[in-house]
């Protein structure tokens, strides 16, 4: 697993308690006791940074490395050394999880406390608001397209062949002639004969036509389809 580790320390903290020494000695035994070998490269510090500010040298370049795949988990001290304000902790670490990336905190580990446990839920509400709001921006663009008269699948029913999107034009159905005319078969065995949908199976089973797949039987949701689907707008949308 391609590993990596983030230390940060401001200037009063570092002066008070703590050097990015001792945090890079505590976060490379963990590396070193989980088996995961670490190059200088994977080793990003933030020296005389503010947690309260996520313009930052060493984890913007963390983040860039976990957007291009080069990193699968990151060890950090505690939820505070990636960032100082909660809202920031939860911003990131949806970031990197979305990315496919692990967060462990050496120090404090993800427990039932309230704290923890709190911003869990914070960020389970983020991703859900997040997959609400692309569902919403599928379902409106889908209905878009619909009321253009554009077709909004790649699969052609019966009677006719999908044309992928080019430049400047839309993804569109064209008639297919040899299945259109099974299609008019069809519709002349229903309207003048008034065949049922049972009839009809039968007729084409026994005939010289073929489905799609080259092999009978035809089923009856083909049939059904031919009946639901012609005619459809076979023109290229605007």
């Amino acid at each position: 697993m391609r590993a990596a580790i983030y230390a940060r320390v401001s200037t009063e903290r570092q002066e008070r308690e703590q050097t990015i020494a001792s945090q890079l000695a505590v976060l490379r035994g963990w590396a070193k006791e989980h088996g995961h070998p670490l190059s200088p490269e994977r080793e990003f510090v933030d020296e005389g940074y503010s947690g309260s500010r996520l313009d930052r040298p060493g984890l913007d370049r963390l983040r860039d490395a976990v957007a291009e795949g080069a990193v699968e988990v990151v060890a950090v001290l505690s939820p505070d050394r990636l960032a100082r304000k909660y809202a920031y902790q939860v911003l990131l670490l949806e970031e990197l999880h979305r990315a496919g990336c692990a967060v462990v905190f050496v120090h404090r580990p993800i427990s039932d406390d309230p704290n923890d446990q709190l911003l869990l839920q914070i960020q389970g509400a983020i991703a859900e608001y997040e997959r609400a709001v692309l569902g919403e921006r599928f379902r409106r663009g889908k209905l878009q397209k619909a009321r253009a008269g554009l077709y909004l699948s790649s699969t052609a029913p019966y009677g006719y062949r999908y044309v992928p999107k080019r430049e400047g034009v839309a993804g569109h159905l064209v008639i297919d002639e040899s299945e259109a005319e099974v299609v008019r078969i069809v519709y002349r065995w229903l309207v003048d004969e008034h065949l049922t949908i049972r009839q009809i199976l039968k007729r084409l089973n026994f005939g010289p036509w073929f489905p799609r797949s080259g092999r009978r039987p035809w089923s009856s949701s083909v049939v059904h389809h031919i009946l639901i689907f012609w005619p459809i707008r076979s023109t290229p949308g605007p």
